[in-house]
C-alpha cells in the first residue's frame, strides 16, 4: 500500500486543478454541484475520475463521505450514481471484490 501521492496526483492536489476537483466531488458525493457550476457538460465520471480519487482516499487527502473500500460500500456507489458510471469504470470499481 503506498501512503504517498505520486508527482502527478501531488501536483494536482496541490494546484486543486479540474482533476482534483473531479475527484474530490467523487470522495464528497458532490458530483452534481461540480457539474452545475462549471457547465463541463460531462457528467460522467471517468476510469482517471475513480483512480484519483482511490489514491486521495488511500492516502486520507481529502475527506470523504461515500466508500470506496467496502464491498457493500461499492455496490451503493454503483446504485447511487448507475447514470454517470460507465461499463468500464464500473468493472474497475468491482475489481478488487471479484
Amino acid at each position: 500500500m503506498n501512503d504517498k501521492l505520486q508527482p502527478n496526483d501531488l501536483r494536482s492536489f496541490i494546484n486543486k486543478d479540474m482533476r482534483f476537483k473531479r475527484a474530490e466531488a467523487v470522495l464528497k458525493d458532490e458530483w452534481e454541484s461540480l457539474l452545475l457550476p462549471e457547465g463541463w457538460g460531462v457528467n460522467m465520471m471517468t476510469l482517471s475520475d475513480i483512480t484519483f480519487a482511490r489514491h486521495l482516499n488511500q492516502v486520507k487527502a481529502v475527506p470523504t463521505t461515500i466508500d470506496l473500500v467496502t464491498f457493500a460500500g461499492v455496490k451503493k456507489f454503483i446504485r447511487n450514481n448507475s447514470s454517470r458510471l460507465s461499463p468500464d469504470v464500473v468493472n474497475l470499481l468491482e475489481e478488487p471484490f471479484l
